[in-house]
């Protein structure tokens, strides 16, 4: 029987390119999703996520934007070089994604730089560390009159307008005062990103909200409710509801850590867990 012969030909580099274009989202897409399931796994296995900082291109400020930086934000101070830069790019970020507006005094830097360092600081062990729930902060001078309530307050978040709204001088006291459990952004920003967390299925606001509920289940715990009750360590607002709870947690999490650390172990342990706050990779020297 006589053999068919293979008929061979060669493909040209416009073939090659097509077939490229063709296979190549349907394998990036295979990917992602592999990558996706791979994080789920890790995440409930070690409660953490596997990626933290995937841009593969950081944002770039200037020197004196990191200046202003390095004076206005402790959290800044005294990260590694490295994490330094991601820090940077994520402040950028929120600033070019955020809308900054005053009433009765004029916006500069140091004002944008300031408030993004905390929303940073507060969001820095996140992979989701963008909230949708803030669009935009506005800033008045000292205490304000607002619109909605009728009352003078410090600060606000309106989830609704998706809007944050700050005194600077209690904003800017929050920060310039390390040590006395009262901090603005901090309060105003932990808000936020717990509404935000209700809303959201990414794989750290999931994280955040298991963890949460771990702490509030370890509450059922009488010694331990009672202890934290008596202890006088929370200030009374912290017991209006379970926001002003856990933005209260997370202001002594971040200005008082080792009483913190010393006093309550098991909830300091559960608020890091939930905002996946590592020191041991991104600060420079830890105190003892």
């Amino acid at each position: 029987m006589q053999e068919i012969p293979v008929l061979e030909r060669e493909y040209t580099i416009a073939e090659f390119f097509v077939m490229f274009l063709l296979l190549a989202p349907i394998v990036f897409g295979y990917c992602y999703f592999m990558l996706y399931v791979v994080e789920i796994i890790y995440q409930r296995n070690f409660k953490k996520p596997l990626i933290v900082f995937g841009h593969i291109f950081n944002k770039k400020i200037s020197e004196s934007d990191k200046m202003i930086l390095k004076n206005n934000s402790q959290f800044y101070q005294k990260l590694k070089p490295k994490y330094k830069i991601y820090f940077e790019h994520r402040v950028a970020t929120f600033i070019e994604k955020t809308e900054f507006s005053t009433r009765d005094i004029s916006i500069n830097q140091e004002m944008k730089l300031s408030i993004a360092a905390v929303y940073i600081q507060l969001t820095f062990g996140m992979k989701n560390y963008l909230n949708k729930l803030i669009q935009q902060i506005i800033i008045y001078p000292n205490v304000y009159l607002s619109t909605h309530t009728d009352e003078y307050y410090k600060g606000e978040f309106n989830p609704k307008l998706k809007t944050i709204v700050f005194s600077w001088s209690d904003f800017k006291s929050g920060i310039d005062i390390k040590n006395d459990n009262l901090n603005l952004g901090l309060h105003e920003f932990t808000h936020a990103l717990h509404f935000q967390t209700l809303k959201s299925d990414k794989p750290t606001h999931v994280l955040f909200n298991e963890s949460l509920r771990n702490l509030f289940l370890s509450f059922s715990n009488e010694t331990l409710r009672q202890d934290l009750l008596n202890s006088g360590f929370l200030r009374e607002y912290a017991f209006e509801n379970q926001y002003e709870f856990v933005a209260v947690l997370l202001e002594h999490f971040f200005e008082s850590p080792e009483e913190f650390k010393l006093k309550f172990p098991e909830v300091y342990l559960k608020v890091k867990q939930m905002i996946n706050y590592n020191e041991n990779y991104f600060i420079t020297h830890l105190q003892s």
